[in-house]
């Protein structure tokens, strides 16, 4: 097995709604907020981190080509067949020994460039019975608008020459999974409450290898 290639992959994640992915709650105080968003540990500053949106892409990508809940219905997809995107681009799960070879996507922290404000979203459950709101909790959102260098490396092995997704072969397929990968996080969204108004997102000025990547 050899490496043939390294693709890199840059551009902006920018906040359409505000965004939370949370963080340490080990020096919340009294009067803080119950669920705060991870800061950098030097500038404090927020970020997004390459687990949660590699793991964001997965997921959706798992979703979409029926793997989602893995073979027991709990896990990301750990197939290893030759023909599974998810296993060949995100690794197959658990599976340490595979003729796939290593993980092909490598997901960078992405660290804020523009915006970073903090708002606190105050969340409750309204009472079916009285109408009331009840559990009142504090959470920190990083303000729409703000905006994060994206970068991704795919790296391309020799084994990869056959590998086929939709009518694109080789590296180009592999380009393609991520390409979808990123679509479906745009469609869906990335950290937590996506479902009540959190977490929209788009990708912005994607570049492969320095050149326009749409």
């Amino acid at each position: 097995m050899r490496r043939t290639a390294i693709h890199t992959i840059e551009g902006t994640l920018e906040s359409l709604t505000g965004l939370h992915i949370g963080g340490s709650q080990d020096d919340l105080q009294i009067g803080g907020t119950d669920l705060p968003v991870i800061r950098h540990p030097v500038t404090l500053a927020p970020y997004v981190p390459g687990s949660s949106l590699k793991g964001k892409m997965r997921s959706e990508l798992e979703k979409k080509l029926g793997k989602f809940g893995g073979q027991n219905g709990e896990e990301p997809c750990g197939c290893a067949l030759p023909d599974c995107p998810v296993c060949r681009v995100f690794g197959p799960h658990k599976k340490t020994k595979s003729e796939l070879g290593p993980t092909r996507l490598l997901v960078r922290d992405a660290h804020l460039t523009a915006g970073g404000e903090i708002e606190i979203k105050t969340e409750n459950v309204i009472n079916r019975k009285t109408g009331g709101a009840d559990n009142f909790r504090k959470q920190e959102r990083v303000a729409a608008g703000s905006k994060f260098h994206l970068e991704l490396k795919l790296q391309i092995y020799d084994l990869d020459a056959n590998f086929k997704y939709g009518s694109a072969a080789g590296d180009k397929a592999l380009l393609a999974v991520v390409q979808e990968a990123l679509k479906s996080v745009e469609e869906t969204g990335l950290g937590a409450g996506t479902s009540r108004g959190s977490g929209k997102v788009r990708f912005l000025d994607l570049k492969l290898d320095g050149k326009p990547w749409q």
